[in-house]
C-alpha cells in the first residue's frame, strides 16, 4: 500500500513539474508573440493574420501607419498560462509608452502548439 502511495505521489509531482516547464515555455513564446505583433512586418509563423490585426497598434487605428516599434518602450507583465499541453489560454498585461503612443492593456491570447512553436490564434484585448 505504501509503495502505491509513493508511486502516485511521484506521478503527481512529475505531472506538476512538466506542467510548470510547459508554462515557462508558453510564457517565453507569448512574450515573443507580443513583441512580433508590434512590428510592421512580423514573423507570421507565430500568429494568425487575425491575431496580428487585433494586436498591432497601427492595424487597430491607435497610431499612424508609419509607427516605429521601440523594444525599450514595450513592457510585458507577468504571463499567466493555463494549458492542456497542446492548447493554452494566456493572460498578460502589456504596456507601451513613448512620445507617439502610450497604452496599458490586458491581453488574453489563445495559443496552440504548431510545428514546435506556440501560435496565437485568437486575441482578446480589453483596454
Amino acid at each position: 500500500m505504501r509503495n502505491k502511495r509513493k508511486l502516485a505521489l511521484l506521478f503527481v509531482l512529475l505531472f506538476v513539474i512538466v506542467y510548470i516547464i510547459f508554462g515557462v515555455w508558453i510564457a517565453q513564446d507569448t512574450k515573443m508573440i507580443l513583441k512580433e505583433s508590434m512590428k510592421r512586418d512580423p514573423n507570421m509563423k507565430y500568429m494568425s493574420r487575425s491575431a496580428y490585426e487585433h494586436m498591432n497598434p497601427a492595424e487597430r487605428g491607435m497610431t499612424a501607419d508609419n509607427f516605429e516599434y521601440s523594444v525599450g518602450s514595450h513592457h510585458i507583465g507577468f504571463v499567466f498560462p493555463l494549458h492542456f499541453f497542446l492548447v493554452s489560454k494566456v493572460y498578460v498585461t502589456q504596456e507601451y509608452e513613448n512620445n507617439a503612443l502610450a497604452f496599458r492593456e490586458p491581453v488574453n491570447l489563445t495559443l496552440k502548439l504548431k510545428s514546435g512553436n506556440w501560435y496565437a490564434t485568437k486575441v482578446d484585448i480589453k483596454p
